[in-house]
């Protein structure tokens, strides 16, 4: 059976949902998008995905792709184990089950885009697209903000945030920092109200703003869930449709061009299994070499972060009724020789889990803004079914290591301000270990577990040291890590965790450059009708969570296919 389109979006994400509401605005234009996961239609969007508390869809893995598995550390690191990536496998995409948190990066982020060949992707040329995306309810008349887009934004005012957050804030202000109220229209470094796509307590993914009820009835708009592209398909050197697996068998769609919206691990992997990549890797694994691309699945980045934990008493545990577990963030500039301002982000979470111990924990997380370590995507053999192998070489770049160094400084000294000794108990170095991980999937059993540990906990001081000394963290000193460098580097080494930002792996740049895959329209270089739109093409990654990035991305593409780019 074969089907002829206009477009074919590949991957309903963050930019696949705008690029398919976008492009059927154009009666003309006939549309398909192609999601690999599950559908969520207006009035059918599970009630984990629609819940402000975020953790319980995080951990979801019917959300998930199951063959991505990737390395964290650089070769020469002290750790080898490949883990888990809860990489979305839904519609929406990461929008889907993210913290649902709201960054626009910094003008710099872009302008410095520009400055490594993204023409028109400076800072002046994108806030267009990102006023246009949203609808920000706490700024609406606000130069830098938008009030008629698709995407609602509110953050939680101050006199509703949690005793936790209330003191963070507090010890930071006589820390000297500021409250600069609006994090992506101030651009200096304070702390602030976390922005949200979240609106009367229900998460607004991109699926939710773009794929409305209207948009689905538009008759050039098809939508092909759980439908996983297994080649992209040739005429000589153009791309002219592709072959997918799905719930209505086996499918061939024809379309005279393709956009890859498949995210920053799995565009590089279609392309590079389409003969577009770097052609001594292809060459090894019996791939015909379409376009040499050397830079496709290179420069993979995402934002590397540690945190602490600690134990938080009855009085400054976050109420029943409020779902929101991170109500406050904090930006600073770490003054490493070359860093760009607000390359720092900090954020605090009062509440570490869904079960009855997370709802007793607290952290404090510290991540690299602008991080200077690149990993990579390649592929693993050619059959779409195995996942590349990847790995993000986080901390490979010593800068980044320090700047965690002095970040868990900063945790330390935070912590330990007489406003937060009112409201925590005992503090402790925080991991997301295999351990963390398999108690965060939600059942009966983790539950009863947890709810054991809590109680423990709760019976005194002496048991939470117990507890933290010999199940939490076992065979950590945080004295050692305060005072040792040595020990604080290895710790750090051994347990910093990306922030499932992943960018980077088809970047914008220009057709002379050999690392650039794709031009300022998205337009992959060295073939014909084929497009790469999702986080992929940013050039390095922004100093925020990637989502509303990634949005503005499908908005400005699609206004350059509209108007004929």
């Amino acid at each position: 059976m074969q089907q002829t389109f206009d477009y074919i979006i590949v991957g309903g994400g963050a930019a696949g949902s705008v690029l398919a509401s976008r492009l059927s605005e154009t009666s003309a234009f006939k549309v398909a998008l192609i999601e690999a996961g599950p559908d969520t239609p207006p009035g059918e969007e599970p009630d984990d995905i629609l819940d402000a508390y975020p953790i319980v869809a995080y951990f979801n893995r019917s959300y998930h792709w199951q063959n991505i598995k990737v390395h964290l550390d650089d070769p020469k690191s002290v750790k080898q184990d490949k883990r888990r990536y809860e990489q979305a496998k839904v519609m929406g995409g990461g929008t889907s089950i993210n913290g649902q948190f709201a960054f626009r990066g910094l003008p710099w982020d872009y302008d410095h885009w520009a400055e490594q060949g993204a023409t028109g992707w400076d800072w002046e040329g994108v806030l267009p697209y990102l006023r246009k995306l949203e609808t920000d309810l706490d700024y609406p008349d606000h130069d830098l903000h938008g009030d008629s887009g698709p995407m609602p934004l509110q953050r939680i005012k101050e006199e509703d945030w949690s005793p936790f957050s209330k003191a963070a804030a507090e010890a930071l202000s006589r820390q000297g920092e500021r409250n600069i109220q609006d994090h992506n229209g101030c651009f200096e470094d304070g702390y602030f109200p976390m922005t949200m796509n979240n609106v009367a307590g229900k998460r607004v993914s991109a699926a939710r703003a773009y794929l409305t009820a209207d948009v689905r009835k538009r008759e050039n708009l098809t939508i092909f869930p759980r439908s996983e592209v297994r080649e992209v398909l040739f005429e000589g050197n153009r791309a002219c449709g592709v072959k997918l697996t799905g719930e209505r068998g086996e499918t061939v769609l024809k379309a005279r061009e393709i956009i890859l919206s498949a995210g920053a691990l799995q565009s590089p992997a279609v392309l590079m299994r389409a003969g577009i990549g770097p052609a001594d890797h292809l060459r090894e694994l019996g791939i015909e070499v379409r376009a040499d691309r050397k830079g496709v699945g290179q420069n993979l980045q995402d934002h590397p972060m540690v945190a602490l934990a600690a134990y938080l008493p009855k009085e400054s545990r976050l109420p029943p009724t409020m779902r929101r577990h991170i109500q406050m963030g904090y930006r600073y500039s770490s003054g490493l020789d070359r860093t760009t301002p607000g390359d720092m982000f900090v954020l605090a979470s009062n509440r570490a889990a869904w079960h009855p111990l997370g709802r007793r924990l607290a952290s404090m997380l510290v991540c690299v803004n602008r991080p200077y370590s690149t990993g990579y995507v390649k592929l693993q053999d050619k059959d779409p079914s195995t996942g590349p192998d990847i790995n993000f070489r986080q901390l490979s770049d010593e800068r980044d290591l320090k700047r965690l160094e002095d970040g868990m400084q900063r945790l330390f000294r935070i912590i330990e301000d007489p406003a937060m000794k009112k409201v925590v108990r005992e503090v402790f170095p925080a991991t997301f270990s295999e351990r963390v991980r398999k108690l965060g999937a939600v059942s009966k059993t983790n539950w009863f577990l947890t709810l054991v540990a809590a109680l423990v906990m709760g019976t005194g001081s002496f048991s939470r040291k117990l507890m933290i000394e010999n199940v939490i963290v076992p065979e950590v000193d945080l004295q050692g890590l305060k005072n040792s460098e040595n020990m604080l580097r290895s710790w750090i080494m051994d347990n910093a965790c990306g922030s499932w930002h992943a960018s980077g792996t088809c970047r914008l740049g220009e057709t002379g450059d050999p690392m650039a895959v794709v031009d300022s329209s998205g337009k992959v270089i060295g073939v014909e009708g084929l497009r790469v739109v999702d986080a992929s093409i940013m050039p390095s990654v922004i100093s925020g969570n990637t989502m509303i990035t990634t949005i503005m991305a499908g908005e400005k593409v699609a206004d350059a296919i509209k108007n004929g780019a």
